[in-house]
């Protein structure tokens, strides 16, 4: 127990016998060992009380935040010149190793002193004055640490990484005045004030937004813990913004109550409820019910999830799976044999074939498989001139792979015509800086048409009608006849149904393709309300949204307007010579709002689709002044996300932050490296 209790600790603390102390603010006991170290982690973990600040906290929290915090005086005026005058003996540290920076002249302090008025005195060079040369300011220390903690957390890097002899010794070299903070001070000080400064920066971006949409899916660390992350995405200047919010770790079974309330949790940190017009998850039925149990207006299915699915039932197909097994264990051979892979490069280049690798897929990702079809079809021939080569240990996998008949290699093909559209499209809507929501129904009517039976006889009569096209065409109508059943089942619910009809209503791009009057009456009539109730909540004392558009579709009846007569100031010569005066008859009410929201939607009908590679939020940007009830509608279905890839994504910067060396971290601290991996700029 300290003697004397000079720390700020004891503010806030009790001392009680036998080395231990009791906070006041919890009354738990905690253990003294020595100092007040313990104490202190207590009270800013549990209580955010810092006692023990670390000076460059400060400084890195507006660096951060992108403030200017330029020090007073600049860096060359900050370090400390020669002194004119004799200086006192003092003891200073006898530490001569650092390499200290070069002195002035005498004949530069005497050129520089002529033109002041008082005589020049000597300089007198002591080991003070070169001490305090050698001082680092204190700002340039700060810099220097917020570039160090944005290293360890842009790259991934452990905390102990400033306790590493080799790094410090790098640092050291380029600075010898620089002193590296402790792991204790990036892990419990200096990374969690970046935290909360990107924290800071982003509830005030979301403070100034209407509509957010989420995304939120689930992953497991290598030890078997649970998480799930959840991202939101909104508009700022008309750009598409995809943020990480949180990152939970499960403590519980992950139902869909208990998901409920992690949802609850993290829309009451970030204060955004009321404001989430959709959340995209995967299609388990636990997220599904969480997000309409939590308060959400729309939820909506991952459709790169849904292409999965059908791509997984193609592959299901009797007689694919026959064809892989005979590729595979071929692929497998010539990824892992070094002489394999030389002999492999060798025909490569003698059939001029493009050098590639052979790709081999897995289970749980069917792009995979696609992606190794279609490298072994691109390099079929110089895998059978492989095999053949006397170098290579002959296998009786070998056989199977160099007896492939025509039309089994015709099958191959065949799987990689029907497949890929569902990989373009999967390529397509994993984009999350573009609104992605209203190409959803567009895409699903191309794939029902790409998949319709009977459209590849037209191809069958081009390449002629024999045997072995019969069976190719035969096993391409199964591949499409499973594809169409699983897409069948997709997208029954009508509230989700009607949300992607409106979605794909205000995308520019694919406002054509909807035909349905009802869908346009229905946009016409949430404009309206929307407008209605943005109006009463400038004007809270008027009526209730519902009769306020009752009384706009009512016809319009001129307005009487009664002048009173006031004092007229008497003329002057230039007005009773010109006699200017205007009388006003009748004034024109203002266009009621559901008028204005029926004209805008017909406007809006009648103006050319924006070309496919446009930005929907860069159109509605531009229709602003024109359109203007419709481009505020148009904002919650842009930043909508057709797909769960952003949350997916954090998956891969998950498993680097919880690796091997780090398994067993903190639940906070993984929060915290994840938020900021995903937030700081680079």
């Amino acid at each position: 127990m300290p003697k004397c209790k000079k720390s700020k600790v004891w503010s806030h603390m009790r001392q009680l016998p036998d080395g231990k102390a009791m906070c006041h603010h919890c009354n738990n006991i905690i253990v003294v060992s020595g100092g007040t170290t313990n104490l202190a982690r207590h009270l800013r973990r549990n209580h955010n009380i810092e006692t023990q600040p670390h000076p460059a906290g400060k400084v890195m929290q507006k660096l951060f935040m992108g403030l200017s915090a330029a020090p007073a005086q600049s860096p060359t005026a900050v370090c400390e010149t020669v002194s004119s005058t004799t200086t006192t003996s003092t003891s200073v540290s006898s530490d001569n190793n650092l390499p200290l920076p070069p002195l002035p002249s005498l004949a530069t302090v005497a050129s520089s002193s002529s033109a002041s008025a008082s005589p020049v005195t000597p300089v007198r060079v002591t080991p003070f004055t070169l001490a305090r040369q050698a001082r680092m300011p204190e700002y340039k220390k700060s810099m220097i640490t917020a570039k160090v903690c944005h290293y360890i957390v842009k790259s991934l890097r452990p905390y102990h990484t400033v306790e590493d002899p080799y790094f410090r010794a790098m640092v050291h070299e380029m600075n010898p005045a620089y002193q590296l903070p402790t792991r204790h001070d990036v892990s419990e000080r200096l990374v969690p004030a970046m935290y909360d400064a990107a924290l800071e920066a982003l509830k005030k971006d979301l403070s100034a937004v209407d509509y957010v949409a989420l995304t939120g899916d689930g992953w497991t660390s290598r030890v078997a813990d649970h998480y799930m992350t959840i991202t939101v995405h909104y508009l700022k200047d008309w750009e598409l913004q995809c943020k990480v919010l949180q990152t939970i770790k499960g403590e519980v079974q992950q139902t869909g109550n208990n998901i409920t309330a992690e949802i609850d949790e993290c829309l009451e940190n970030f204060e955004l409820a009321g404001r989430v017009r959709v959340m995209t998850t995967d299609n388990a039925r636990a997220m599904l019910y969480a997000t309409n149990k939590a308060g959400v207006t729309t939820s909506l299915g991952c459709f790169a999830h849904t292409l999965n699915l059908t791509a997984q039932k193609m592959l299901n197909v009797k007689g694919l799976q026959s064809l892989l097994g005979t590729i595979r264990p071929v692929i497998t051979y010539f990824r892992k044999s070094y002489i394999a892979k030389l002999v492999l490069k060798e025909k490569q280049q003698a059939l001029q074939v493009p050098c590639n690798s052979l790709v081999l897929d897995c289970k749980t990702r069917w792009n995979s498989t696609f992606f190794m079809i279609q490298r072994f079809m691109e390099q079929y021939a110089a895998i059978i001139a492989a095999t053949l080569d006397t170098r290579i240990k002959q296998k009786p996998e070998f056989r199977k792979v160099q007896q492939l008949e025509t039309t089994t290699v015709g099958k191959l093909d065949a799987y990689l015509k029907v497949a890929g559209l569902l990989q373009k499209m999967t390529q397509v809507m994993s984009s999350e800086k573009k609104a992605t929501a209203g190409m959803v129904l567009p895409m699903l009517q191309m794939l029902t048409e790409h998949f319709k039976p009977g459209s590849s006889s037209k191809e069958r009569e081009e390449e002629g009608d024999d045997d072995k096209s019969k069976e190719v065409e035969a096993f391409t109508e199964r591949l499409k006849a499973a594809a169409l059943e699983d897409l069948n089942k997709r997208y029954k619910d009508e509230e989700e149904l009607d949300f992607l009809q409106e979605a794909t209503a205000m995308d520019p791009r694919f406002k054509g393709t909807v035909k349905e009057e009802s869908v346009w009456a229905r946009l016409c009539e949430k404009v309206t309300v929307q407008s209605a109730s943005i109006k009463r909540e400038q004007e809270p004392e008027q009526e209730s949204d519902v009769q306020r558009v009752k009384d706009e579709m009512k016809p319009i009846k001129p307005l009487k307007v009664e002048v009173k007569e006031e004092p007229k100031a008497p003329k002057t010569l230039l007005e009773e010579i010109f006699n200017d005066d205007i009388e006003i008859t009748s004034v024109q009410p203002p266009t009621p709002v559901a008028v204005r929201a029926h004209q805008e939607l017909g406007k809006y009908r009648q103006m050319p689709n924006l070309p496919k590679a446009g930005d929907p939020c860069q159109f509605w940007k531009g229709k602003m002044e024109e359109l203007p009830l419709l481009a505020k509608f148009a904002r919650q279905y842009l930043i909508a996300q057709a797909t769960s890839v952003a949350s997916e994504r954090v998956f891969s910067t998950a498993g680097d932050v919880v690796s091997a060396e780090r398994a067993c971290l903190d639940p906070e601290n993984v929060n915290i490296l994840i938020f900021l991996e995903k937030k700081t700029h680079k």
